[in-house]
């Protein structure tokens, strides 16, 4: 007897609707699964056998052979489980459906308790697309379920509880026909009705309060350094940290999780479905915050960038819409860095295997922190440095050209004097000063939706920027005296822009245009 039941997987960050079509014949017992599945899908077959034994029900001793269509998409995790062992308890007829559509989503233990799966989020919106108004999801997923308006979700929390949920109310002796819940494809693409639920609905949505981040009062003296951190963050603008040990610059870097405002609804939509796919811990809630991610120095190149067997995204995803910290840069593998130089300028990442391929979000804003040498030392007052001539330049060139071309600010920090430490007035608060990051990404967002100004095309950006001749001249003599390329050249404009943002000027003056020069990288290095 064939049944057919409705599930979904992923396919990068995407959720895919699958059909498990389950025929239950007479023959050598066994369970067959076809149709593109990876090891843990295949592994499937152990699960429900030894759930459907556990739950109660009889585990047919007939051939069972399981088809996932579409056959040529590939399906990975374990989400089509509590669809697969439904489907062999309606195929054998242990009991009949009540009639009403539905999907089903969720990891059975061999117990046959239903556990939640990563990306929970994106699969309920994909089945919402295809018309589904019914979905039953692990008890702990009902949360991220919910966020998917006009989809009700059914919280069960075992095998048993499912069957109960599908049974058919209605006496009489099972019906002999093809039992099955039925799920066509009609209504595929069709979202009408289909949304994701905001901040408009508090009660169903509740507010995740974070760790608190440490706030910028506790950053003493470092004045050049909280101001590149100001202009960065309410542009978008990548940032380099250069200085000896206990300068400030892990702490700088920690306070901008109190500095950024929070997310737009979309964007705060994208996140989520990142954490749900990374199975970042249960998603209650979308994330209005923005995500701040900061991976060790000992990480690979498929954990930033993203891969493995089931196209996982990777750190700079994780950060997409929010901030990649990456402290002890040039620590970081060489591969690792240059990875990193096509995302900061396209915004995302074509990840490629072997017959898959994905592609994933990746605007992040890069944050570094690093010594200026491997004792940390160079360039202290005391000439306390003991690494030999060219050790420094050599350390600070693991950054590549193109990469260093890429972040908009370098920042040289010193050692602060012990009393400007102890005895020194308390310096601008973290609200203070995400008061004006918030203001002049206001006016950014006004001038061209969506887009920081770090994310403005040059020809846009020249255009904004409302330079006078002098204006012109001052750019054009800037990018010759350090040797800018034309991306370079660019960039400089856009911090300036984001400058005369922070003043609240219409146009970017000559000081604007000083202080963007003032924290570009010279082409030799610095440090």
């Amino acid at each position: 007897m064939l049944a057919t039941v409705l599930s979904a997987t992923l396919l990068g960050l995407d959720g895919r609707v699958i059909r498990v079509e389950v025929d239950v014949a007479p023959g050598l017992p066994g369970l067959t699964i076809v149709g593109l599945a990876d090891a843990a899908l295949r592994e499937a077959r152990e699960r429900v056998r030894g759930a459907i034994r556990n739950a109660g029900f009889v585990y047919p001793p007939r051939r069972i052979g399981v088809n996932l269509a579409p056959a040529d998409l590939p399906k990975s995790g374990t989400a089509a489980d509590l669809a697969i062992a439904v489907g062999i308890l309606l195929g054998s007829e242990q009991f009949r459906p009540d009639g009403r559509r539905a999907a089903l989503v969720g990891e059975l233990s061999l117990g046959g308790e239903l556990r939640s799966v990563p990306g929970t989020l994106p699969m309920i919106r994909a089945l919402a697309r295809a018309g589904v108004r019914r979905a039953v999801v692990a008890t702990e997923a009902a949360a991220e379920a919910r966020l998917v308006d006009g989809v009700e979700v059914v919280a069960v929390g075992s095998l048993g509880e499912a069957v109960d949920a599908l049974r058919s109310r209605r006496r009489g002796a099972p019906d002999r026909r093809r039992a099955r819940i039925e799920l066509t494809s009609a209504g595929v693409g069709d979202d009408r009705g289909i949304g994701v639920s905001g901040s408009e609905s508090p009660s169903r949505v509740p507010v995740i309060e974070d760790a608190m981040p440490p706030d910028l009062v506790e950053v003493r003296g470092q004045a050049e350094a909280r101001r590149a951190l100001e202009i960065a963050l309410a542009g978008g603008h990548g940032l380099l940290f250069i200085g000896p040990p206990g300068t400030g610059k892990t702490l700088l870097a920690r306070t901008v999780p109190g500095l950024l405002p929070d997310l737009a609804a979309d964007e705060a939509l994208a996140a989520t479905i990142v954490a749900s796919v990374a199975g970042e811990g249960p998603v209650t809630s979308l994330m209005r915050r923005p995500p701040f991610r900061a991976p060790h120095h000992t990480t690979s190149y498929a954990a930033m960038v993203g891969g493995g067997p089931r196209l996982s995204p990777g750190e700079i995803t994780r950060a997409d819409h929010g901030v990649l910290f990456l402290d002890e840069l040039p620590e970081f593998g060489r591969d690792v860095l240059e990875a990193l130089r096509q995302p900061l300028e396209d915004g995302h990442v074509e990840i490629v295997r072997a017959g898959r391929a994905a592609r994933f979000p990746a605007r992040f804003q890069l944050i570094g922190a690093m010594n200026p040498c491997p004792c940390g030392m160079a360039g202290a007052a005391d000439g306390s440095c003991v690494c030999r001539n060219g050790i420094a330049e050599r350390y600070v060139g693991r950054i590549s050209g193109p990469l260093r071309d890429r972040i908009d600010l370098w920042v040289p920090l010193a050692r602060v004097a012990a009393a400007a430490l102890v005895a020194g007035p308390d310096p601008e608060t973290s609200a203070a000063v995400a008061a004006r990051i918030a203001a002049a990404r206001r006016r950014q967002l006004g001038r061209a939706p969506g887009r920081l100004n770090a994310r403005v095309g040059g020809r846009t950006m020249r255009r904004l920027a409302g330079l006078d001749p002098a204006g012109v001249a001052r750019l054009i003599a800037l990018a010759d005296r350090e040797r800018l390329s034309g991306r370079g050249a660019d960039r400089l404009l856009r911090v300036a822009r984001t400058i005369a943002d922070l003043a609240g000027a219409e146009t970017v003056g000559l000081a604007d245009l000083d202080e963007a020069a003032r924290f570009r990288a010279p082409a030799t290095g610095r440090g």
